[in-house]
């Protein structure tokens, strides 16, 4: 029996997000049995663990899919397999329809009556085999094509360092999102449960307004004071802060400037004093001994 040749993409790019799928469902799984990481926060743990795992499954299901996805030549016949469904055999003539798309117009589809079909790059391993085969076993729908496709503006070479840039650039915003929602209400949760006393010395402080944003776009304001330190970097403080009386507290820091118990998030403490990047200031729940001076 004849071996057929493979019409395929590479499979380095959906491997690679098979297992950035498989480590993003692996974090799922881990905090879903980590309550103590959580604490109290348990509506946080769930929502947040069932956001990861279906993230990461969608991820693995639409990256396996790609890597299924090829068209295999026999002489006698296509086999078409697409995404996770079934491999689909098309016959000499069975294809009617034929369509270009894409940036460039390098995706190529075509489809029978039934509405079997395929859909292939013309940038794909050993795309050529294909196309002498529809030359040999389809009707004049392919010449109509083919006249039509020689008409249009395409593509004329790989861009791969375009490629490159591209999946980088969408590996990151996923990254970057998944750090963001829900990264930070998993750290605001551990830091919550896991709160730390470190004695840090205090230059100076000011009464400030802490701006944020939801992801609706809707703005926020908060009242804080900022603490600056020789030993523990910028520190601000929120919790348990009014506008009333932010301006006495910077006062009485200002004051009674030297060593001072704050009372902050392990997680988030931790990562300040650990990474060498710029990272958010904090948590700061309070200031043990500042009413006892």
């Amino acid at each position: 029996m004849e071996r057929p040749v493979t019409v395929r993409g590479s499979r380095f790019t959906p491997s690679a997000w098979t297992a950035l799928g498989a480590g993003v469902v692996a974090a799922g799984l881990w905090t879903a049995c980590s309550p103590e990481v959580f604490g109290a926060a348990r509506f946080t743990q769930v929502w947040t663990s069932g956001l990861l795992l279906v993230v990461g499954a969608l991820t693995v299901y639409l990256a396996v899919g790609t890597l299924r996805t090829r068209v295999e030549v026999f002489p006698d016949r296509l086999e078409s397999t697409r995404g996770l469904r079934r491999t689909q055999v098309i016959g000499p003539g069975e294809l009617v329809t034929f369509r270009a798309s894409g940036k460039g117009n390098t995706v190529i589809s075509a489809a029978t009556a039934r509405r079997r079909g395929f859909s292939t790059n013309r940038f794909h391993h050993h795309h050529d085999a294909l196309v002498d085969w529809l030359d040999r076993n389809t009707g004049e729908e392919w010449t109509a094509f083919r006249e039509f496709f020689g008409k249009l503006t395409v593509q004329q070479h790989r861009a791969p360092l375009r490629e490159s840039l591209s999946t980088l650039l969408i590996v990151g915003v996923f990254l970057a999102t998944l750090l963001t929602f829900p990264g930070l209400f998993i750290g605001n949760a551990y830091d919550a449960a896991h709160r730390e006393q470190v004695t840090c010395t205090v230059t100076a402080a000011e009464a400030i307004t802490v701006s944020s944003r939801s992801t609706r776009g809707i703005g926020s304001s908060r009242a804080g004071v900022g603490v600056e330190t020789s030993d523990c970097g910028r520190l601000t403080m929120t919790r348990g802060v009014t506008s009333d009386d932010r301006d006495g507290i910077a006062r009485e820091l200002n004051r009674t400037k030297g060593p001072h118990v704050f009372t902050v998030g392990g997680g988030s403490f931790w990562l300040r004093k650990n990474t060498p990047i710029t990272v958010p200031s904090p948590t700061v729940y309070s200031i043990d001994d500042l009413s006892a001076r």
